[in-house]
Formats: structure tokens, sequence, C-alpha cells
């Protein structure tokens, strides 16, 4: 069932547009047309995409344990010394 704003909106949508000449109903089309297609349904498939995104998280599996993990992370790390020329 059509709700009754939804009705009034086509109603007065199909008001405005009454008695316009051919060329600027087109013209108008062509607008709903752009808005529904390029606008619309953009939202949509970005609103899929951050879902997508937030569906890639989880939790971190890993058999190692926690302090060999930490232990990893330092022995990777690199210390660079430069010299400053003042």
């Amino acid at each position: 069932m059509i709700e009754k704003s939804s009705i009034d909106v086509k109603e007065r949508l199909l008001k405005e547009i009454q008695g316009l000449p051919e060329p600027e109903i087109l013209k108008i089309l062509k607008l709903i047309h752009f808005f529904k297609e390029e606008i619309l349904e953009k939202e949509k498939q970005k609103d899929e995409e951050i879902q997508l995104f937030w569906q890639s998280f989880g939790s971190w599996k890993d058999e190692r344990s926690p302090e060999e993990i930490i232990r990893e992370i330092y022995e990777s790390r690199k210390s660079t010394s430069r010299e400053m020329n003042l």
C-alpha cells in the first residue's frame, strides 16, 4: 500500500509539470533519472561498501603468545642515526 504522503508528492509533481512544453518535461525526466541512478544508487552502493568494510574486521588469530609478538615487533624495528650539520 502506498502512503498518502507519497501519493500527495506524486500529485504535486504531476501538477508542477502539467502544461510544460515536451522538451522541458524531457529535461525534468533526465534530471529525475540522474538523481535516481547517479545519486541514490551510488549512496546505496556506498552504504553496501561500508558494510563490507566493517564485516572484514575480525578477531586477531595467532598461535604466538603476546610476548612473542611483542618481541618480534621490537626486533623488526630499525634504528637510524642521522648526522646533523648546523
